[in-house]
């Protein structure tokens, strides 16, 4: 008994270390708080705000072994600061090998989110982990012990399982199963678990044995269109499993390859397949508005400068990115997906609720208007909703103030 009484007690004290890294700054971490699947619902909350869903947008790096230029504490500084990101994703290409040295990248990237108060995925970047479990728990229980103290640190167990490698549920959940508990003995954290079909088929999963576990679903808008996939994956949140999107495209699912870099295979003529301008603005605004109604975090990909559509800065073959601060948010030096997420993110900061500049109301009739001011409300679009702010519902408005012949404009949240 008193063995059993010391394991627990150990196991308790675990979750009470403090985080290594303190941030600098207050951003969206300090005002959620940690991230915690709702019992029987598929939403994620934050500690912080309670029974109120949490969506996080952010960014995803490339494959750690194959963009490590990217995994520094600047880049990370400059996606928080101009990009607006709320998470980050560490892919860890996982290789096999144990060596510090391959980590430290990994490492780099979250101590500079948890510095910079956003989020970040812990992702062991794999289309096989299930043949990997040795190497992953080695990964994870490392991980865990150094960051799952911290309410920035989200771990993604399996990146895209693939039908050729065995990529069942049954042998990603039997994997995951045996890996949970090892992050669980340092950590009670988000914990997102990957799903068969290069993470597509959420429709397969059944629900795992942990309260706070997440699945993962990756689109890309240009060959993954809203319409074939909507009743699949509210078929998944019905049954109230969480979906959380850690990598999302706008170009074709190949990344947007160029042939101009890479064998991009070829069409029925025997030409090369050329996918680097497919970027589809359309597609990936009707997945937005998708994600945005059902509180479904996500990830674009990628932070890399290869020469490839998804990338964000892969405007030249064989190009560099030069990673001076001023250059992450110069739009010219980016791809046209680099464009539309730069200024996706940038939009959504304007009404997020941790935005300093953005006032939550408990109450809409407790917002005063100065005796003399006239006011218009408009919606996020556009429309003009009325004339005053005592009978608005739940949502994010654009108020236009004026008084003595000058206008004024603010964004207001009411949250009753």
């Amino acid at each position: 008994m008193k063995k059993v009484f010391l394991f627990f007690l150990i196991y308790a004290l675990s979750f009470a270390a403090e985080c290594p890294v303190q941030p600098s700054v207050q951003g969206p971490v300090n005002y959620y708080g940690k991230l915690k699947v709702r019992e029987g619902r598929s939403l994620i909350d934050g500690v912080k705000t309670g029974a109120a869903a949490v969506q996080i947008r952010g960014v995803s790096f490339f494959w750690s072994q194959w963009s490590e230029q990217f995994y520094n504490a600047a880049a990370v500084e400059r996606l928080a600061k101009d990009w607006k990101a709320e998470v980050v994703r560490a892919a860890y290409g996982a290789t096999g090998s144990t060596s510090p040295e391959d980590r430290q990248s990994i490492k780099t990237v979250v101590e500079a989110a948890i510095d910079n108060d956003i989020y970040v995925i812990i992702d062991w970047h794999s289309h096989k982990a299930h043949k990997e479990t040795a190497n992953a728990i080695d990964f994870f229980e490392e991980m865990a012990q150094l960051y799952g103290s911290c309410d920035n640190v989200i771990f993604e167990l399996y990146n895209e399982p693939i039908d050729g490698e065995g990529g069942t549920w049954a042998n990603i959940k039997s994997y995951a199963e045996t890996v949970i508990p090892k992050i669980r003995a340092y950590s009670d954290n988000l914990i997102l678990v990957g799903t068969p079909s290069y993470s597509q088929k959420v429709q397969d999963i059944t629900a795992i044995n942990d309260e706070n576990v997440g699945y993962v679903l990756h689109f890309y808008a240009a060959s993954h269109s809203l319409a074939t996939w909507r009743d699949n994956i509210n078929s998944a949140l019905s049954t109230g499993l969480p979906i959380f999107v850690t990598e999302y495209g706008t170009t074709t699912a190949d990344g947007g390859c160029s042939p101009e870099v890479s064998d991009c295979g070829t069409d029925r003529q025997g030409n090369p397949i050329d996918n680097y301008n497919s970027h589809n603005s359309i597609n990936a605004d009707a997945w937005h508005t998708y994600m945005d109604r059902n509180k479904i975090s996500s990830a674009a990909w990628s932070v890399f400068d290869k020469y490839e559509g998804s990338a964000f800065f892969g405007t030249v073959p064989k190009g560099t990115f030069d990673q001076s601060p001023e250059n992450w948010a110069d739009t010219t030096k980016m791809t046209a997906a680099g464009k539309y997420i730069f200024k996706k993110l940038n939009s959504y900061y304007l009404t997020a609720p941790w935005n300093p500049a953005t006032p939550i109301l408990p109450y809409a009739n407790q917002f005063a208007i100065l005796p003399g001011t006239a006011v218009e409300v408009y919606s996020l679009q556009g429309k003009k909703v009325g004339e005053n702010t005592s009978n608005l519902k739940n949502g994010v408005y654009i108020l236009l103030f004026r008084q003595n012949g000058g206008v004024q404009t603010k964004i207001l949240r009411i949250a009753k």
